[in-house]
Order: structure tokens, then sequence, then C-alpha cells
């Protein structure tokens, strides 16, 4: 038995020995049946890898040469499904992913540029970044034991940057005691007059090591001037001084950027959102495929298979769906399995590398299944990416996969809600509000169509004054909460 992985709460499997590291992800709540739960709760010690396809489809164009093989989600041919997908012309405005390989700056790292969630950090290569929950985790391997966490927070009136990391690390501290391990920190001289702290934090036979601190960057939001960074590294105690240097680089490379406007899109059946650059590739009664920068691809399918087709549990489910589809599992990260939770009997969560089309991926999938004499059915989220793009734009994918609303909650006072959800969490258990999931609802008054604004995509220098843009310079109104 792999000593990295160990029996997860409430059933789970395959959970990483830290993942109570980190806020669970407020975007994981845009659907009753889209709960990622633990799985998705990674930020702190490991990287959560979602997964993409080939470049640049659009609803109605030729995929590029050597993507020809790769299909739509609708999962054609031997899946009884509820409705035949057909190709739809809605794209959302194009742009290419910001993302380089190359040091910028003083930063001895590669930098990321995460454009979707709003920011770059050093990554070492061949290690993996996830941006859930809120935080940004950088890792030298699926496992997590050697890895650095970012936290970052407005500075809203009457939080400072020593309450702010206070809150957090008890806040963490809560959250390791109820997965029954333990985090204990010492303060340690403040630098530049900011608090700093070593940790230790243990999990059955497992011992880490690391150093915590928070830094005060400029911000210039509707909410704030400035942001609030919490940052962590860790290691095994024996490796820590040999990693430190390297982990604490990590984050000195952190920045915040302007991130991209989410589109809202609204149809018969479905409610969904994109942010610049990508397009639906075909949508039916009962799926939905976005397709992004080279074929990544984000995709929801209602599915039925008929008894007799060895379908009778979410594992089965992924099986035969991913037969049909062609994609070949390499290797599993984490999976987790829940029961009777939700409109469904079972439920998988599933992260994993694949082989598709000739393509190296990394992917997440979650599947809810109900079974009874005449077969299976359920839902089906898929997030997919090649490798070399995930770590730019697992952010987004996960935002888009958590928030197609089937046709029974598509609505926009519902869209509200979900992202209300999102904006409160944080407020909810530390009083502030993180910096990457947190959005504001505005519309285009010359067209009606509405958004998902980023706060790092305001402008306070604006043409028209401070406030969210378009692109083109169209002045965006923010809507007021239900």
């Amino acid at each position: 038995m792999n000593p990295a992985h160990t029996q997860g709460p409430a059933g789970g499997q395959g959970q990483r020995p830290f993942d109570h590291l980190s806020l669970r992800d407020r975007r994981s709540r845009s659907s009753p049946t889209w709960r990622p739960a633990r799985l998705l709760a990674i930020g702190a010690v490991c990287c959560l890898i979602a997964l993409s396809a080939p470049a640049g489809v659009t609803a109605a164009a030729a995929a590029p040469a050597g993507e020809a093989a790769r299909p739509s989600v609708g999962l054609p041919g031997g899946i009884a499904l509820f409705g035949e997908a057909k190709p739809v012309a809605v794209s959302a405005t194009s742009r290419a992913v910001g993302m380089a390989a190359t040091s910028g700056g003083s930063c001895p790292l590669p930098l990321t540029h995460d454009t979707y969630d709003g920011f770059h950090v050093g990554v070492p290569s061949g290690w993996y970044l996830s941006t859930l929950g809120g935080t940004i985790a950088v890792s030298a391997d699926p496992s997590g034991t050697v890895g650095s966490l970012l936290y970052p927070a407005l500075l809203t009136k009457g939080l400072t940057a020593t309450s702010f990391f206070m809150s957090y690390m008890r806040y963490q501290q809560k959250l390791v005691s109820q997965e029954g391990g333990s985090l204990s920190f010492q303060l340690q001289p403040t630098r530049g007059g900011l608090p700093a702290a070593s940790m230790t934090l243990r999990s059955g036979q497992v011992q880490l090591r690391g150093e915590a601190t928070v830094t005060v960057l400029a911000l210039r939001a509707q909410l704030a001037s400035q942001e609030a960074v919490f940052f962590a590294y860790w290691a095994p105690a024996a490796r820590l001084a040999a990693n430190a240097g390297l982990l604490a680089e990590i984050g000195r490379c952190y920045g915040p950027e302007r991130a991209d406007l989410f589109q809202v899109f609204q149809d018969a059946v479905f409610t969904y959102i994109m942010p610049p650059g990508w397009t639906v590739l075909d949508e039916s009664q009962d799926n939905v495929d976005l397709r992004g920068p080279q074929a990544s691809d984000v995709s929801y399918v209602l599915y039925g298979i008929l008894a007799g087709n060895g379908v009778d549990s979410p594992q089965t489910a992924i099986n035969y769906m991913f037969g049909k589809l062609g994609i070949t599992i390499t290797s599993v990260l984490t999976k987790e399995l829940f029961s009777n939770r939700d409109a469904f009997q079972a439920e998988e969560y599933l992260e994993f590398t694949a082989q598709w089309a000739g393509r190296s991926d990394h992917g997440l999938v979650f599947v809810g299944t109900n079974t009874s004499s005449s077969g299976t059915y359920g839902a089906m989220r898929l997030s997919t990416a090649p490798t070399a793009l995930w770590n730019s734009i697992n952010g987004g994918l996960v935002q888009m996969m958590g928030a197609i609303q089937h046709k029974f909650t598509q609505d926009l006072q519902s869209l509200q809600a979900l992202n209300q959800q999102w904006q409160d969490f944080s407020g909810q258990v530390a009083n502030f509000d993180d910096t990457l999931n947190g959005q504001q609802l505005v519309r285009d008054p010359s067209t009606g169509g509405y958004y998902e604004a980023p706060y790092s995509s305001y402008l306070v220098d604006g043409p028209d004054g401070p406030g969210y843009y378009l692109p083109n310079g169209q002045l965006l109104d923010p809507v007021a909460r239900p």
C-alpha cells in the first residue's frame, strides 16, 4: 500500500494524508450533484489535475491537424443517451491563454500565468500547480509531501495582515484536527513587521515540518487596495533543509494579475460560463461540451446505460464511457467514493492522467449513478487538458465544470445564489474575502449579457472611471445580490 494514500472520510479512498490543509472549494458548490468535497480540498499539500484536449476548436470549425480523432464528449455509439449532440455556434471572445515557461523579473523559477484566476507564480519544472478553495498549491508530486501553499485575501476594512495570518493558521489547525491529525506552529521574529511561524504537521506515521508567513501586495480592486498573501511550505523533516530554498522561491515569485471575465450563457437547456477563447463544441438536450485552448475540454452528460453492459457503479460507468470516448487512464492520482448523497445512490470523483487521441492529458471526472433492473443512469462532469497546459488553466476548468446547470436549475437567480455562496464561504470560516474565488456578477448594458468578474479584473483607472470592463472598453453594471 502506498503510505501517501489513506482511507478518507465518508468512504473516501485514495485521499492524500494532508488534504485537510485547505479550505473547501466554494466553486464546487455550484450544483447539488457537484460537490468534490475532500477530493477538491487539497490546496495545501498537493495539486489536483483537471484534464484537457487539442487546440482551438470552435463550434462550426474543422479541428486542426492531429485533432480530428478527439471526439466531443457526447458519448455516441452504444450508450443510450436521452438526446443527440448537435453543434452550436456560440463562443466567448477569443483570447490566448497567458502562460509562460520562462521566468521573469527577479524570479529564478519558470513562471506560470493563470489568467482565469488572475495571478502568476513560480513553478519548478515538472511540479504540479492547483488552484482550489481559493488556494494556490505547488507540489513536487501528487503526494504533496513536498510543497507549498499560497492563500491571497483582500485586506478589507478592519482586517490586518497579522489578524489574517493568525485566523488562517487557526482555521487550518481546526481542519487538521477534524481529520485526526495535528498542526502546531511556533511564532518566530517578525519579518518586516509581518508575522512568521515554524510549523509541524503530523498525520499517522507521517510528519512534515515547514515555515509560514504573510506578505502584503498592491491589488487595486473594488473592495480594497491591497491583498494579504498567506504563504507556507513544508517537507519531511529530513528533507526540509535541502528543499527550503526552492520552496521559498515559489512564494517570492507570486503576484496578482488582471483576470479574465467569465461570460454567462443561457439557453433552453443549460446555463454555463466561459472565459475568452472558449466555445461550445456541441450541445443537446442532455449534454454540453465546452472547448478551449489546445482543445481543453469541460463537459456535462446526463447518461443512461441499458442493463447487460456490466455497468452498476460509478467506476464501471467511468470505464464504460471512457472506453467509448477512447480515453485510456494511465494513472489514478486521487479517488473518492460516496453513497446516498444528493440525487445519486453512488458517486465517484477521480483525478487521473490518461492517453486520449494520442496525447497525454490530465483529468478530473465526477460520475453519479442510480441503478435499477433496466440499467444505470446518472450524470458525468469531465474536465480534461494537455499536461503542459494544466498548471495554468485548472482553476478555470473547475469553475466551468461546477457552474454547468441543467434545465431544472437553469436561471439567473440560481446563478446569483451560487455565486454568493462562493463569495461568502471564506467569510463564514475566517472573516475574509479570498482573491481567487471572489467574483462580482455584472451586466453589459448594451447587450444584456451577464459576466462573472473576478476581483482582480477591476480597473481603478478605467476609461469611464473605476469598474469592470469588457476588452472593447464597455463599462459593466454590477448586479445586486438576491
